[in-house]
């Protein structure tokens, strides 16, 4: 699995774009090289940490799967009682 692809998909559900943009590819890569993004305080502090921890430089400091599926943001989550995706 990749952790930081997901930290970027999740980034992007969480703030309706993309967190490394650029004008051309070679800039695209130089900004996603120096980890240069935004996390602005439109979600909450969990959440946040969740994304700075998915989107780490550093793959020996990136989130593993089993802290991520510990990670308060995930756990505080309420379960829903009955949810149905596809209905008539």
């Amino acid at each position: 699995m990749d952790i930081w692809s997901a930290g970027v998909a999740l980034y992007a559900m969480l703030y309706g774009t993309v967190p490394f943009k650029a004008n051309n590819m070679s800039e695209l890569q130089k900004i996603i090289m120096k980890a240069k993004y935004t996390l602005k305080e439109d979600i909450s502090v969990e959440s946040r940490e969740m994304l700075k921890g998915l989107l780490e430089k550093d793959p020996a400091k990136r989130l593993s799967i089993g802290a991520i599926l510990n990670h308060p943001w995930l756990i505080d989550t309420p379960e829903p009682d009955d949810v149905e995706l596809f209905t008539e």
